[in-house]
């Protein structure tokens, strides 16, 4: 059995600058990824949709409308998370449905 992996070789070697400048064009992807760093634990996708649009409107994750929180929760699961996957940035686990943070140093640090 292999113990090394594809991921574990770019966890090593770090991602291409124009793949983490391409994770970061996004707003959305850079508040989830300051979360996820911030928390430092799993969270589960509808919770961190909610803290995502509370961060934009400067509001509380309660006061987030629940059909906004569903819309960027169907967003989350239909776009970046695939993206954050994909680059081992994040795991999910489809298990309990949470999210994760492995590699902090893509988070921008002037967001955190």
């Amino acid at each position: 059995m292999a113990t090394t992996s594809s991921g574990g070789d770019r966890a090593e070697q770090g991602l291409p600058e124009n793949v983490v400048a391409d994770l970061l064009s996004d707003d959305i992807r850079r508040h989830a990824l300051v979360i996820l760093a911030e928390r430092d634990e799993p969270v589960v996708v509808s919770d961190l949709a909610a803290a995502v649009l509370a961060a934009e409107r400067g509001i509380e994750p309660a006061a987030v409308p629940d059909a906004a929180r569903d819309e960027l929760t169907e967003e989350l699961f239909t776009e970046h998370l695939p993206k954050l996957t994909a680059t081992d940035i994040v795991t999910y686990d489809s298990m309990v449905g949470t999210v994760e943070i492995q590699r902090c140093d893509v988070v921008p640090t002037d967001r955190r």
